[in-house]
């Protein structure tokens, strides 16, 4: 058989200079487009041979001799002499690797509108919800100001504690409620001076009562942790939401270890994910559990909007992409390790509070 030179090309055969025609071995194998070999007999010129008709608009996977793979669309078509006997075929081959690489742009950005548009969706429910939930919560709030005094009166200190444990979880819930509007809509940000021990400690009793008697967890808070810059809210319900997640991923319990230390970090030493990444110091929230941990294609995808391994009505696929954008906004990193049946390792990076790649607070901006 002889082709020419682009054919040649799509074979992984190289040509002597000069030569206008190339002799090929036929070394290459045809695959299908899920990647599974043609046997001989089945490939299209074996069919020929037997129905003695042209095969149209073949698409195929020529396998080179050295590995590497092209996907091909093929016509072949058998010649015949004036006495109706087949001299031989006439294989044209167009090589499909251009075109499916903007096919595939194609579906990219077709599958960035449409997450778009669920987003935008998503934001104008979300908003009416935290609206509603909102004036709930403030009708509650109300009513607990004016049991304060009753409780006062009663002078009673487990009926102290019911009261202070629903105060605090009203506090929280509106937080989260305001979260739920900064996701639907920009709204400014407070940004506060956090000790992220303090925040921690604070939040034990909540992500005890979240992850469940089954799993223990474990308080690491390096005494020298430096202070950050961040939302109090947000930085909260960050990392109850990594803490939730860790349960789900504990059903038969384990252990759940929030930590804090300090990091230095640097281009040479740090695969960024934030485009605003500065070297320098850096405060370090470790969110790490025991659980059934994360393949390699789940971990790709993991921050992706509206991804999850939950069960359909067990999760929206937001709480992670969330996260991330409210440590990106802090002009922080998040970073997270994880192995099948090893457990995963979130890390949340926070420029140091005084640090020069902090973002200012009032225009205040002195050192812990």
């Amino acid at each position: 058989m002889a082709y020419n030179r682009k054919a040649a090309e799509i074979w992984g055969e190289t040509p002597s200079v000069g030569d206008s025609q190339v002799k090929f071995c036929g070394a290459h194998k045809l695959l299908t487009l899920q990647g599974v070999h043609v046997p001989h007999e089945q490939t299209p010129l074996a069919e020929i041979l037997v129905t003695r008709k042209a095969v149209t608009n073949f698409r195929t996977i020529v396998e080179r001799r050295d590995g590497s793979r092209v996907p091909v669309l093929a016509n072949i078509v058998p010649l015949f002499d004036d006495a109706g006997t087949m001299l031989g075929f006439m294989n044209s081959v167009q090589d499909l690797r251009h075109q499916i690489e903007q096919e595939l742009a194609q579906q990219h950005l077709e599958s960035a509108l449409f997450q778009s548009q669920k987003m935008e969706v998503v934001g104008q429910i979300t908003s009416g919800l935290a609206h509603d939930f909102n004036n709930q919560l403030a009708s509650m709030s109300m009513a607990l100001s004016l049991m304060e005094k009753e409780v006062e009166t009663a002078n009673s200190s487990r009926l102290s504690k019911y009261y202070a444990l629903c105060k605090e979880s009203v506090e929280r819930a509106t937080g989260l409620a305001e979260n739920l509007l900064r996701f639907s809509r920009k709204r400014a940000k407070r940004l506060e001076r956090v000790d992220p021990n303090q925040i921690l400690l604070g939040m034990a009793s909540l992500v005890r009562t979240a992850i469940g008697s089954k799993i223990l967890l474990n308080l690491s808070l390096a005494p020298d942790a430096r202070f950050l810059k961040a939302n109090k809210q947000q930085l909260e319900s960050a990392v109850l939401n990594l803490a939730i997640n860790a349960r789900d991923a504990m059903p038969d319990g384990g252990t759940l270890t929030i930590s804090t230390h300090e990091a230095h970090l640097d281009r040479a030493n740090f695969s960024h994910h934030n485009s605003n990444f500065k070297p320098g110091s850096y405060t370090v929230i470790s969110v790490i559990d025991t659980g059934c941990g994360m393949a390699p294609e789940v971990l790709d995808k993991v921050f992706a909007p509206f991804f999850t391994t939950k069960e359909d009505g067990q999760g929206t696929g937001l709480g992670l992409s969330m996260v991330r954008g409210f440590v990106n906004e802090m002009n922080g990193q998040l970073t997270v390790e994880s192995e099948p049946g090893q457990g995963s390792c979130f890390r949340l990076h926070f420029p140091c509070y005084g640090s020069e790649h902090s973002i200012a607070i009032d225009g205040v901006d002195q050192p812990r």
